[in-house]
């Protein structure tokens, strides 16, 4: 077991609590303090956000993205753990091992799948990846987010050396690809697996969010 999976394993209770706290801080929950906390999450967008869901959805996403990867190298290196917070082409974060410095990629998610891009080369060669999908309480308002956490479900998984399949093409208006496990590399993904659960689909792997 790689030490970034056994770290996660021991560690994903802590990690998804600090999630939750760093979420509070976001420019999104500011913004529904100040105008309706009365409201739950779900009648906020409703409200606000009428004929741009969608683009509401995006925007958190993107937001737990940016905290995550900001966050993890950090926390790990806090708890003893011999990685290097660094943001490059290369990798969100350096694990150094006794064989010589390992490139570990972070990406969230809250669909189906995570995100990648056409333009990437490195998501279509060998990867070491840490997978999070998520989803939030999406009925509770802002004071029983507080309390129960901005989380609700999650599905870690952690892969070293792995390849995955990019679906998409790119166009004028998008280059984002979704990165997927094929039905045959199922034992691949229950072995990564730190939270959650894998099921078996007639194409790709499923990735099952698990409540915290």
């Amino acid at each position: 077991m790689s030490s970034i999976k056994s770290a996660l394993s021991t560690h994903i209770s802590e990690v998804v609590e600090d999630m939750n706290k760093e979420l509070l801080n976001d420019r999104i929950v500011s913004f529904w303090g100040k105008v309706a906390p009365e409201l739950t999450l779900r009648q906020l967008v409703d409200t606000y956000w009428k004929d741009t869901k969608s683009e509401f959805a995006v925007d958190l996403g993107v937001t737990f993205g940016k905290i995550f990867e900001l966050y993890l190298p950090f926390k790990l290196k806090s708890l003893g753990y011999n990685v290097e917070p660094q943001f490059s082409s290369s990798g969100d974060m350096i694990e150094n091992t006794p064989n010589g410095k390992v490139y570990w990629e972070l990406k969230t998610g809250r669909g189906k799948f995570i995100q990648g891009a056409t333009h990437s080369p490195k998501e279509k060669g060998v990867l070491n990846l840490v997978q999070v999908l998520w989803d939030c309480n999406w009925d509770l308002t802002l004071d029983e987010i507080r309390t129960a956490g901005f989380i609700s479900h999650i599905n870690v998984c952690v892969f070293s050396e792995t390849t995955v399949n990019s679906v998409g093409q790119h166009s004028n208006n998008n280059s984002r690809t979704t990165l997927q496990f094929t039905k045959d590399r199922f034992m691949d993904c229950v072995e990564a697996c730190v939270w959650g659960t894998i099921k078996q689909n007639r194409v790709n792997v499923g990735f099952v969010k698990v409540a915290v």
